[in-house]
């Protein structure tokens, strides 16, 4: 597909659909979709790299805004967590976008592969550990948060620890969201659930937040640099749409440790198969 100019109607399909699935699983896990979507495009559809990345970052911001609707229902979104932690997020997201328009594609994947297996490890890690939380304790910055989870039929209460660590891994992830088209969200879940111990719901539903603010500083820089395809970005954009309202719903009657285990398995396959790329091979049926 190469720069993905001149897409047929079957190709354009092709991306939507795929934009959709991404899009519920990142619905689902509070990752905006880039992180599965800038993969697939490149790995199955032969898309461009930085192309991909370009229109996931557009992709991401209305995954958003669509996701985080129903998040923001389930009370599962805390506001003030999320603006505290989406200041150094942006800042870090503009940088990452700098780098990333300029930066070889073997690079990019090799970053790509070692971000999705951090992920990958350290939400195995908290699977199979106990799901631990701070719910009563001091709270001097204001940012503890309730819901209610239908799965469970009973009311979640938190107070995020560790604020100082967690504004500098936010810093990181708004560098790899730029750097990478993926929102940030694959970093900060982890970082929110396993470090800062905030419930996996409640760390889902704050990344969907912010995660579109983040998206729309990266997009204005490759939009700059002429990274953005309209025959790439309408497609993916109308596949988030789609697929982002089924999976912000679904996540309300699945277990947390489901949903865990789904991010696990995907992005452990995704980071082979970029890890391969990134030395010059392809596993079979990618590009």
């Amino acid at each position: 597909m190469g720069q993905g100019r001149g897409l047929d109607v079957s190709q354009s399909i092709g991306l939507g659909v795929a934009a959709s699935i991404t899009a519920v699983l990142g619905s689902m896990l509070g990752l905006g979709g880039g992180v599965f979507l800038v993969p697939i495009f490149t790995l199955f559809f032969g898309v461009d790299q930085k192309l991909a990345i370009g229109a996931s970052a557009v992709a991401v911001a209305t995954n958003s805004v669509v996701g985080s609707t129903v998040h923001l229902e389930s009370r599962f979104t805390n506001l003030r967590f999320a603006m505290m932690m989406e200041v150094t997020t942006a800042i870090g997201a503009l940088v990452g976008a700098i780098v990333g328009v300029w930066a070889p594609e073997q690079a990019i994947n090799f970053i790509f592969a070692s971000v999705l297996v951090y992920a990958a490890v350290s939400m195995a890690i908290k699977r199979a550990s106990s799901n631990e939380f701070v719910s009563d304790g001091p709270d001097p910055h204001g940012l503890t948060g309730e819901f209610h989870d239908p799965a469970t039929n009973r009311t979640v209460r938190y107070i995020p620890q560790r604020l100082q660590l967690g504004l500098s891994m936010s810093t990181i992830a708004g560098v790899m969201s730029g750097m990478l088209g993926v929102g940030g969200g694959v970093i900060k879940v982890p970082v929110m659930n396993v470090l800062m111990r905030v419930p996996v719901k409640a760390a889902a539903g704050t990344s969907a937040f912010m995660v579109g603010i983040t998206a729309v500083a990266s997009s204005s820089v490759y939009y700059s640099k002429g990274k953005i395809d309209p025959t790439i970005v309408v497609p993916a954009m109308i596949g988030i749409y789609l697929g982002s309202q089924f999976g912000s719903r679904l996540t309300r009657r699945l277990h947390a440790e489901r949903l865990t285990l789904i991010f696990v398995l995907i992005l452990a396959y995704l980071s082979i198969s970029l890890y391969v790329k990134a030395f010059g091979y392809t596993l079979p049926g990618q590009q």
